[in-house]
C-alpha cells in the first residue's frame, strides 16, 4: 500500500479498489506527488480517487491503458453535471404567491377529486361496482355505530331536556319542552351530531385504511394494472357512508326524543301530551330537511376521508397526520355545509 504521505513520492498499489482507496484516504491529506504507473486495475472507488489526484496536479505517471480510459470518462461525466446553482433568497412576496399558488393547486386537486367520484356514480349499476365492499363499509360506519349513536342522542335529548326546562319554568312555559327538544333535535342536532361522530369514527377509518394500502404500494400496484382507485376503493366507501348518515341520524334523533320524554315524565307531563306537542311543532318539512342535510353530510365527511387517505405519505406518521386532518376537516365542512343548509331554508321558508 501507499507510503505514509510524509513521503516525498507515494506509488499505488496495482489494484486499486474500494479497500485500498479507504486505507489511502485514511492518512488525512494527500501527498503531493503520487505514483500510478504501477495501477493496473480499479474499480469506481479508484478511478474517482486518480481523477481527484490529476484535478490537483498530484499525479505522477500514469496507470494501465484500461485504467487511463475509464478515468478519461470519467472526467468527461463530471463536465457534464450542471454546477448548483444558488437560490436567491426569495421575499415577502415571494412567499405569499407560493402558498397562494399551493392552496390553489391542493383546491385544484380536491375540486378533480369531487368531479371523479360524482362521475365514478354512472357506474353505481354497470355492474362492475363492489357492492360486496360497499356492504361492509356499510356494517363497518352505519350498523357498527348504532350503539354509541343511540348513547349520544339520548343523553343529548336528556341534557337539553333539563337545560331547557329551567329558563322556561321562569316563564310558565314548561310544557314547551318537548316542542322544543323536538324541533333542535329533528332539525339540527340529531344528524349534526350523527355527521360529527361518524367524521371522527368512520371518516377516519377512511383515512386510515386508504393511508396504509398508500403505504404498502397497494394504490400504486392498482394503477399499475389500470385499475382506478376512485372507482375501486374510494366509491364503495363514498356510497357506503352516504347511505349510513340519515340511518344514524334517525336513531339519534329518536333516542334524543326518548331522553325528552324522560324528563317531560320527571316534570309531570303524561306520554300523551310529550307527542301531541312533538306533533305540534314538528312538521314534515324538518323531517324532509334533515334527511337532506344528512346524504350531503355523510358524502361530504366519506369523501374527505378517502381523499385524505389516497393523498397521505408513505410512512406510519404520514398516515396519522392523513388521519387526524380528514376529522378536522370533515368537521368544518359539516360546519360549514350546516351553515349553506340554514340560509337555504330560511330563504324557502322551512
Amino acid at each position: 500500500m501507499a507510503t505514509p504521505p510524509s513521503e516525498s513520492l507515494v506509488a499505488l498499489p496495482p489494484t486499486l479498489e474500494r479497500e485500498a482507496v479507504e486505507a489511502f484516504c485514511a492518512h488525512g491529506a494527500f501527498p503531493a506527488r503520487v505514483d500510478a504507473s504501477a495501477v493496473t486495475r480499479a474499480d469506481g472507488a479508484g478511478v474517482a480517487l486518480l481523477w481527484l489526484l490529476r484535478r490537483r496536479g498530484a499525479l505522477v505517471g500514469e496507470p494501465a491503458a484500461a485504467v487511463a480510459g475509464a478515468v478519461r470518462a470519467f472526467e468527461a461525466a463530471q463536465a457534464t453535471v450542471p454546477a448548483p446553482r444558488a437560490e436567491p433568497n426569495a421575499g415577502a412576496l415571494t412567499r405569499l404567491g407560493q402558498t397562494v399558488c399551493a392552496s390553489l393547486a391542493r383546491w385544484g386537486d380536491a375540486v378533480r377529486f369531487l368531479g371523479e367520484t360524482l362521475w365514478s356514480l354512472t357506474h353505481l349499476f354497470s355492474g362492475r361496482f363492489r357492492w360486496g365492499d360497499c356492504r361492509q363499509a356499510f356494517v363497518r360506519c352505519g350498523v357498527q355505530a348504532v350503539p354509541v349513536m343511540v348513547l349520544i342522542g339520548f343523553l343529548l335529548g336528556l341534557i337539553l331536556a333539563f337545560q331547557s326546562a329551567i329558563p322556561l319554568k321562569l316563564f310558565g312555559g314548561q310544557g314547551f319542552v318537548g316542542g322544543l327538544v323536538g324541533i333542535a333535535l329533528i332539525r339540527e342536532l340529531g344528524v349534526l351530531v350523527g355527521a360529527i361522530l361518524m367524521a371522527g369514527r368512520s371518516g377516519s377509518a377512511f383515512a386510515a385504511e386508504l393511508g396504509a394500502m398508500k403505504v404498502n404500494e397497494e394504490i400504486d400496484a392498482l394503477e399499475t394494472m389500470g385499475v382506478r382507485p376512485v372507482r375501486f376503493l374510494v366509491l364503495p366507501r363514498v356510497v357506503a357512508g352516504t347511505l349510513a348518515l340519515p340511518l344514524l341520524a334517525l336513531f339519534v334523533s329518536f333516542a334524543g326524543l326518548v331522553g325528552g320524554g324522560v324528563v317531560m315524565n320527571v316534570l309531570g307531563f303524561s306520554g300523551n301530551y310529550y307527542l301531541h306537542q312533538l306533533q305540534t311543532f314538528v312538521g314534515l318539512n324538518d323531517i324532509l330537511g334533515s334527511f337532506a342535510k344528512a346524504f350531503v353530510f355523510g358524502f361530504a365527511v366519506s369523501e374527505v376521508g378517502c381523499w385524505f387517505g389516497l393523498r397521505a405519505g408513505r410512512d406510519a406518521g404520514a398516515v396519522g397526520t392523513a388521519t387526524t386532518a380528514a376529522v378536522v376537516t370533515g368537521i368544518v365542512t359539516i360546519a360549514v355545509l350546516e351553515g349553506v343548509f340554514s340560509v337555504v331554508f330560511y330563504a324557502m321558508g322551512w
